[in-house]
This record gives C-alpha cells, structure tokens and sequence, in this order.
C-alpha cells in the first residue's frame, strides 16, 4: 500500500529547512487537488507550512511563502481557513529589508489571496478591509525605495490590481500613488526612463479615476486626460525654442535647466513618457460614459507631424541647441504616430473626418525615405487609421501613399550580386577584363554574407509595410495603373521570394515565412472577385493553403476552410467593394500606359527591355553602324535555341506578354548590363528567359509564358568578334 503524497513530502523533502529549499521545486510539482482535498495528513501540513514562514532562515521562509501560494491556489478551503495568518506573515516580510526573492514571493502570495477574497464576504470582510490599505503603502514604499527594476515593476502592477478591485479601500492612499507615478512619468536625463518602469507607471496612472466611485471617476479621468496633454504640449514646445512657433496653445518655455543638452534630452523623455500615459488613459476602461477630447488630441498630433527641419525661427540661435533639435525631429513624429494608433483603436470610426489630412503628412513622412524605426511607426500608424475609420475619399493622397508604401518593399526585387557590377562596360578593353577574371573565385573565402535585412528593424518595417498595403489596396481609391503596378510588385514578390533562400533575407530564417505567407495571401485577395480572374488563380490559392510562419498558427485551419471554399464556391455573390478584372491589370508590357510608365520610373522600376534599349542606345557597334531598330512584329512560332550558359540575371517584376509575342520582361531596380555583349541579338528584339521556375507562374492571375534566353555566350577568343544577326524571318532551320 503506498502511503500518501502530502505524508511522503513531510517525512522526506520537508523534513528540514534545507531539505525543503533543496527540493522545493519538486514538491510544488508533485502538489494537486487530490491530494490537498479531504487528506488526513492537512492539518500537519499547513502546520508545517506556517513553521517555515516563521523560521529564521531566509530560504526557508521563501520556501514557505512559496508553498502557502501554491497550496492556496490548489484549495480554496485551505486557502480560507489560512489566510489570515499566512497573509499577516508576509505583510510583515515587506515592511523589512528581506532579498529579492522572498519579496516577490510575498507580493505574490498577497495578491493571489485578496483577488480570490472578492467572492467570500466573510473572508473580504475579515481579510481585505485590514490587510489592504497597509499591502498599499507597502507596495508604494517598495516603489519608491527599491532599486531593482522588476520588483518595481511588480509592486506596481499589484497596485493596479488593488486599485481595481478595492478602490475605496485605496482612496486614501490616492495622493502617494499618484506622486510616485509622476515621479517616474516626469522623465529623467542624461539618462532615459526605463521602458518597464515607463508601461508599468503609466497603467497605473490610467486606473486612479476609480477611487473616485462611479460617480467621480468620470471627472477623474477627464482631468487626468487634461493634465497629461498640458505636459505634452509643454514637452514638445520647450524642444521647438530655435523653431517659429505655430498652432500652440502654449508659448515656448524655453529650456529647463541651463545645461542644453540635459534640457532637451528631459523633455523629450518627458514627452515620451506623457505619450505612454494619454495612451494608457484612452485604453482604460471608465464605469460611465466619458466624452474624449479627439479634437484637442488631434490638435496636439497634428503639431508633432508638422515638425520638420526646414524652418528656423528669426534671431540669434544657439546652434548646439539648434542641432539637438534637429537630431528629435522624428521622434517627435513617432511619439504623434503612436498616440494616432491608440486613438484610432479607441475611437474608431470617430477619427474618419481627419483621416484624408493624417494620409497626406504622413505620405510625405515617408517619401523623406526614414529610418526603419520611424518608417515602421509611420506604417503601423496609416494600418490602424485605414483599418479602424470608413474609407477615405481622395484618389491622389491614396496613390502617393501606394508610392511609398512600395518604396519600402523594393529592396526585396533587388536580389541581384553587385560583386561584379560594371564589368562588361563599354570603356574597358579585353585585357583588363581578363586581368578582373584572375581574381575570380575570392568570393568563397568570404566570411560574412550580407542580408536585405541586416537588423530586427528592418524586417519589422517589411512586415508593417506589407500590412500597410493590404489595406491600403482594400478601400482607397487608386487610379488603375497604380493598381495595376501594386498587383505586378506583388506577383513579382511572390515569385522572387520563392527562389531567395531565407538566410538571405534576415538573419532571422522565420522572417522569410512569414512575409512569403504575407504575400501569398495578398495576392490570393488580389486576385478575387470575378470568375474569369478566379479561373487562372489556382496555384495562388493552392500556395497561400499552404503557409508557415510563427504568425499564422492560430488561423490556418479557419484560413483553410476559407480558401479551400472559395475553390468549390469560386461564383460567389460579388464582393461589396469593387474590384477589377483581370483583364484590367497590364500585366503584358505591351499594354501599359504612359501613366503606368511614368508612376513605374518614378519608383526606379526599369525592365530588363529598358535596360537594352538604353545599353543599346550608349554603346553602338563598334566598326560598323548600324541603323535604329525599328519595331517589327515578332512570328508567333520562333526556333528554340539552348543557351551554352545559364546568365543569372535579377529576380524582379514579371511582365509577360500575350502569348502572340511570347515575350517576358522583368522590372528590377539596378538595370542590367547584359546586353552589352550581345547587342545584335536586341536589336532583333528576341524574347528573353525568366529566371524563375516555371512552376511559380502559377501564382499570378494571368498566365505566364516562360521561354529560355536568347543568349549565345561567345568564348574568351571570340569576345571581339560581331555576332551574326540572325533572320527571323527565314523558313530555313540552319
């Protein structure tokens, strides 16, 4: 007969103080209900319980302030029964200068008992009303005293949830609580406010309101709300001295003290940590309706997104003070960005009136080409503005923004090696070609490898930028070659992802999966809305079934069912948005505008054609010369010669053209320069081959037309000779 867990325990690991803090991680694992409920052997262990928290030894005592949590939360009814003597001991561990970890411990254990005190009267009556306003003043002490940063933070969150659930308990100790959250929200220099202490303040500055009742606490967060603006506004125009002043309820202060770089280095934490306030304070939940000041928030957001570098006030200007300010121009841009995003979130549909004025300055945001950090707050604040307000009116702010959304995403079309850039120019003769070539093969002994995302934040602006354009793509309303441009990036991006390795992407190989799933599902939305588009998507809707990614792991088999049925069901009701057909989309160069042109090389977007049309143009034959080319039309049934060599070329937006031509051209951001080589076979304008799989082709809506390279690689001993042209229209085979 095996004998009871809670007797084992006793006689063994409990046995003594250092036994029972040598194995005290497996007695809380060997801890359940079962064998706390209706045990014989209960009564000798809280017994023994109550003997380590008394015990002189620091360890034992953490011990037993650990056991006591672990079996409060496993028996209610132990946890009743005991509670007052246990709570009393631990209170009276906080009021000493113990270690760390029996202070947490004890924190811990006090806030698991007196939140699970709110549904016994009796143990509220006889537990909470005098254990917590002494547990309060505690905690601020400990705030105000302790130097480790966590157990600050700890202390502060427990506040927040007394606060919550006593509050008139807490109404007394209102005024220490609210001094010690402005200590730490009032900033701090050289040195800035730490980000844990930061969030853990401000959440709760955000709960005071409630120990004014329900009839109070609407009126405590209304002034709450107005102090922190009036902080906000005198932050950041106390960092605008050497700037002329505009649409400020308040003048400038000047500096604060009369050191100027400690002057500005406080107030833009000051500024910071008021941002982190107004945010907490609009995410709070209040018992009664409140009104929110979205005009004077929004007054204030507009003043930070007008900042720039370009003014400069009138006078003498200090100008190291005028550098400094320089220098905070975009973090007083990120600070407006992210209280944008909470008001969004919080008010919705409300902040619609503003929207089309927020798209405007932000777009020139970004055109400016920031830094990642900036560039992702900016894209995280047009996601939640577009996402969480009706649909903005205004087809020029809507393409602008497309513009520089893409900006952001060109870096991955551009996967060609600038290791050999500029060889084959038209300047350099034979042998210092050959002299380059003795060199080749240095690569190998190469350590390091460069990425298109050398940092975290570089990959998190990817991410927020193709979110960006989702939903930029869902409403706006965008002019057809705009459109039509966003759906070959697109398809383009699919395609280049699918042969990139994931190590060349980031460091981070889950990166690749997840911004390949990101674009998948973009272009599977893309693609929807009419049967005829429907019918040549499958291998788009076959790809985004099949996804990875940390991200997508709670959606997928929701996602699946979706997809899945939209390819039983593919004549669905039409969509309420309006969307185009595929006919629309100019995905054959043949059929692009000049609009499309234009906003193309606006982006720096060229096509390998363009590219041979211009290397054509600089470099004429030499010894011969040979008259303009003319368009011609190409036969529909061209001979298919196999290239000697594979010529890597950039990976970049596929552009095929109808299958009467036979003819796919690529879009990348560095035009290419291998046409100088085979200038006769240009001018024949002969098809060329997509480097990518043909199996990718799938993805795109239209069909694509893969065909090998028209290149003939001539050797080392021929590289002078002309080329033969060859007569397309010959019948012959030779």
């Amino acid at each position: 007969m095996t004998s009871h867990p809670l007797k084992s325990l006793l006689q063994l690991q409990l046995a003594s103080d250092a036994s029972s803090v040598l194995h005290l991680s497996s007695v809380l694992s060997a801890l359940s209900e079962d064998s706390l409920s209706l045990s014989p052997h209960l009564q000798k262990w809280t017994s023994r319980v109550t003997s380590l928290i008394h015990s002189k030894d620091t360890g034992a005592r953490w011990a037993g302030i650990c056991l006591a949590y672990r079996t409060s939360s496993l028996s209610k009814s132990t946890m009743t029964e005991f509670a007052q003597s246990w709570a009393g001991l631990a209170l009276s561990i906080l009021t000493k200068p113990e270690p760390l970890p029996l202070l947490k411990a004890s924190i811990r254990y006090l806030r698991h008992v007196l939140s699970a005190a709110t549904d016994v009267p009796g143990l509220q009556r006889q537990l909470a009303t005098p254990i917590v306003p002494k547990f309060s003043q505690a905690l601020v002490s400990i705030v105000e005293k302790a130097a480790d940063y966590e157990l600050k933070a700890l202390a502060m969150d427990t506040l927040r949830d007394m606060v919550i659930l006593y509050p008139s308990l807490n109404r007394a100790s209102s005024s220490s609580i609210t001094n010690v959250c402005h200590q730490i929200l009032n900033g701090s220099a050289p040195q800035r406010t730490n980000k844990l202490l930061l969030h853990h303040a401000a959440d709760l500055y955000a709960v005071l309101h409630y120990t004014g009742g329900k009839v109070g606490a609407a009126n405590l967060w209304k002034k709450s709300v107005d102090e922190t603006l009036q902080c906000l506004w005198a932050a950041s125009t106390s960092l605008r001295t050497t700037f002329p002043v505009k649409n400020s309820p308040l003048p400038s202060s000047g500096l604060t003290c009369d050191d100027p770089v400690l002057a500005v280095a406080l107030n833009l934490d000051r500024l910071r940590c008021s941002a982190a306030a107004l945010c907490s304070l609009l995410r709070t939940t209040v018992q009664r309706p409140v009104q929110v000041p979205i005009g004077r928030i929004m007054e204030f957001c507009l003043f930070l997104l007008a900042c720039t570098a370009d003014e400069e006030k009138e006078g003498h200007i200090d100008t190291t003070i005028r550098a400094l300010e320089l220098a905070i121009v975009p973090e007083l841009q990120s600070s407006a960005c992210d209280i944008l995003c909470c008001l969004a979130k919080t008010v919705q549909h409300r902040l619609t009136p503003y929207v089309s004025q927020l798209v405007v300055m932000i777009t020139y945001h970004l055109e400016q080409n920031p830094l990642p950090e900036w560039r992702c707050a900016s894209l995280q604040c047009i996601q939640a503005l577009l996402s969480n307000s009706f649909p903005h009116s205004g087809e020029l702010g809507s393409t602008r923004l497309i513009k520089a959304i893409m900006l952001s995403l060109m870096p991955l079309l551009s996967t060609q090696s600038y290791a050999h850039t500029g060889e084959t120019g038209s300047g350099q003769n034979k042998k210092g070609r050959k002299r380059r070539r003795d060199f080749e093969g240095d690569e190998v002994f190469k350590l390091s490898k460069d990425v298109i995302c050398s940092s975290i934040v570089e990959g998190k602006a990817i991410i927020c930028a193709l979110d960006a354009l989702q939903v930029t793509m869902r409403g706006a309303e965008l002019q057809s070659a705009i459109r039509s441009l966003a759906c070959r990036v697109m398809l383009s991006l699919s395609l280049s992802l699918t042969a990139m390795s994931r190590s060349s992407l980031s460091r981070d190989v889950h990166l690749h999966s997840l911004v390949h799933a990101k674009v998948n599902r973009m272009c599977l939305e893309l693609a929807r809305g009419t049967t005829s588009a429907m019918s040549k998507s499958l291998g788009l809707v076959l790809r985004s079934t099949v996804t990875e990614g940390n991200g997508h792991n709670m959606l997928t088999k929701l996602q699946l069912q979706q997809e899945v049925d939209l390819l039983l069901h593919a004549r669905g009701p039409p969509l309420v948005r309006p969307l185009p057909h595929v006919e629309a989309l100019s995905l054959f160069r043949a059929e692009e505008s000049n609009e499309e042109l234009a906003a193309r090389t606006s982006l720096a977007l060229t096509t390998i054609y363009d590219a041979n049309i211009m290397d054509v143009v600089a470099e004429p034959f030499i010894g011969a010369s040979t008259p303009e080319p003319t368009p011609q039309p190409v036969p529909t049934h061209l001979p298919m010669p196999t290239p000697k060599i594979a010529v890597p070329g950039p990976i970049s937006i596929i552009s095929p053209v109808p299958a009467s031509q036979k003819m796919t051209s690529s879009i990348s951001i560095v035009p290419t320069k291998d046409s100088a080589d085979i200038p006769s076979a240009i001018s024949n304008q002969l098809p060329t081959k997509s480097l990518l799989p043909s199996s990718s082709s799938q993805m795109e809506p239209a069909p694509l037309t893969v065909e090998p390279r028209f290149i003939s690689v001539v050797d080392d001993d021929e590289e002078e000779e002309r080329m033969p042209t060859i007569d397309m229209e010959s019948d012959s085979d030779g």
